[in-house]
């Protein structure tokens, strides 16, 4: 199953931004909000993929 979404950004088009995405992804993955929202759409929670850095 794939979930066709993602965020992204060039690093060499504003750096800060890759870090503000990173650190967002990262506390939403951590924080439980990926899990709930698979769970909410009827999907397997434990296929939250673990944050990776920039």
């Amino acid at each position: 199953m794939t979930i066709p979404q993602a965020m992204g950004t060039t690093k060499e088009r504003r750096p800060q931004t890759a870090q503000f995405l990173d650190e967002l992804v990262t506390e939403l993955v951590t924080s439980g909000f990926v899990a709930e929202a698979l769970r909410r759409s009827g999907r397997d929670p434990t296929l939250t993929a673990p944050p990776t850095a920039v």
